[in-house]
């Protein structure tokens, strides 16, 4: 039954990705991306090739929103692949944790560290691939650090209020 939970969990972040987050965008330099709050807290029981396939599932779902051909699988299955081995070196006992990961559980600044070095990669990836050449890579860099503050401060704010 904790799956079909997760499975909720994951239709409440689309949804108000699409409906709320999509319209809170500075220009075209920030768009806050929270969707990955679904990758970012997933178990560690999670097996790697399930975690691998629900990135892609993810992504796929905000490809098929935003017509975007594979940008958004792109970087939630990097973020997906990524995301153990990082938890493994910031996390002493990522053994104990049964439940989905979050900043009272792991400790705020592990969970800090984590939240922004994932999104960061997420948002580079996307914005990388989207402008698929680096003759303006400026404005790649730009929006790469424009929607990483929005959107971690929009992920570490949800983590506070959770707590």
């Amino acid at each position: 039954m904790e799956w079909i939970r997760e499975i909720g969990r994951l239709l409440l972040i689309v949804v108000l990705q699409v409906l709320l987050f999509n319209h809170l965008h500075i220009a075209i330099w920030g768009f806050p991306m929270v969707y990955i709050l679904f990758l970012l807290n997933l178990s560690p029981r999670v097996p790697r090739w399930a975690e691998l396939l629900i990135g892609c599932i993810v992504g796929l779902l905000m490809d098929v929103w935003y017509s975007s051909l594979g940008v958004h699988m792109a970087a939630c299955v990097a973020i997906a692949f990524i995301r153990p081995i990082m938890l493994s070196n910031t996390v002493q006992d990522i053994e104990r944790i049964k439940d989905n990961i979050t900043g009272g559980m792991i400790g705020v600044m592990e969970y800090a560290k984590c939240v922004i070095i994932l999104t960061i990669i997420h948002h580079f990836i996307v914005f990388a691939l989207e402008a698929w050449n680096f003759s303006q890579w400026w404005i790649v860099l730009l929006q790469t650090l424009i929607s990483s503050i929005m959107t971690i401060f929009v992920i570490l704010g949800y983590d506070r209020l959770k707590q």
